[in-house]
C-alpha cells in the first residue's frame, strides 16, 4: 500500500496519521493535547482495525495483539519518541520494555536463489501461542531503525498547537503531520486572523 492510500484508509477508519514508520504510527494512536488524552485505540475492534491497516508491513506469520498489550507497547514507544524529540533521557522502564519485546522475537535469514539471482529471506519466530509478539517485534524493530538510522534527527511533532502527532520529515520544510488536516487548519486560522484582527 502506498503512503497516500494508507493515509486515506487510516483517516477513513478514524486514525489521523498513517504511513510513518510503524512505531510512529502506533505512537500516533493517542492524542496527548486533549485532557484527558484521546485514545484512538478505544476498544478491541478498533485495535484490530489498526493492526489490519498495518498488515502489509508485518511479517507474514504475525497475528494481531490484544488491545492491552498494544497500548502498553504504545506507552513505551511514545515515551521514548517524546523524549527523543525533547532531547532528554528516556525512562529506563520504557526502554527495558521495548528491549524485552524485541528479545522475544527471533529472526533467521536464509539464502534463496531465484530466477533474478540471490535473495535473503527473513523468517520471524515466536511461540505458536504468542505469535502476536511478531507484530509487536515489528514495531520495536521500526523504533530501533528510526532511532539509530539516518532519519533519527528528522522526527518531529506537528506544529499545529492543537495536535500531538509525530512524523518523520522527509523534507526539512515539513511542519505538519498532515496536509489535509493540520496544515489546512493552520492556513485557515492564519487567514481568519489576518482578515478579522482582534
Amino acid at each position: 500500500m502506498n503512503a497516500r492510500s494508507r493515509m486515506e484508509t487510516a483517516q477513513a477508519a478514524g486514525f489521523i496519521v498513517a504511513g510513518e514508520p510503524l512505531a510512529v504510527d502506533l505512537a500516533d494512536t493517542i492524542i496527548t493535547t486533549t485532557d484527558p488524552a484521546t485514545d484512538l485505540l478505544c476498544d478491541e475492534a478498533t485495535c484490530r482495525r489498526w493492526w489490519s491497516l498495518q498488515r502489509d508491513r508485518l511479517p507474514e506469520n504475525a497475528t494481531t495483539p490484544e488491545l492491552a498489550i498494544t497500548v502498553e507497547l504504545r506507552r513505551a514507544v511514545r515515551e521514548i519518541l517524546d523524549t527523543h524529540i525533547a532531547g532528554t533521557a528516556a525512562n529506563t522502564a520504557a526502554v527495558d520494555y521495548v528491549n524485552d519485546i524485541s528479545a522475544r522475537v527471533t529472526a533467521t535469514r536464509r539464502l534463496q536463489h531465484t530466477s533474478a539471482g540471490w535473495t535473503a529471506v527473513t523468517a520471524h519466530h515466536a511461540s505458536a501461542a504468542r505469535s502476536y509478539e511478531i507484530a509487536l517485534g515489528a514495531v520495536t524493530d521500526s523504533l530501533v531503525d528510526l532511532l539509530v538510522g539516518p532519519t533519527h534527527n528528522r522526527l518531529r511533532r506537528c506544529q499545529n498547537p492543537a495536535c500531538s502527532m509525530l512524523f518523520v520529515a522527509a523534507d526539512a520544510r515539513r511542519k505538519f503531520c498532515t496536509q489535509n488536516i493540520c496544515a489546512n487548519r493552520t492556513r485557515v486560522a492564519r487567514h481568519y486572523h489576518r482578515h478579522h484582527p482582534g
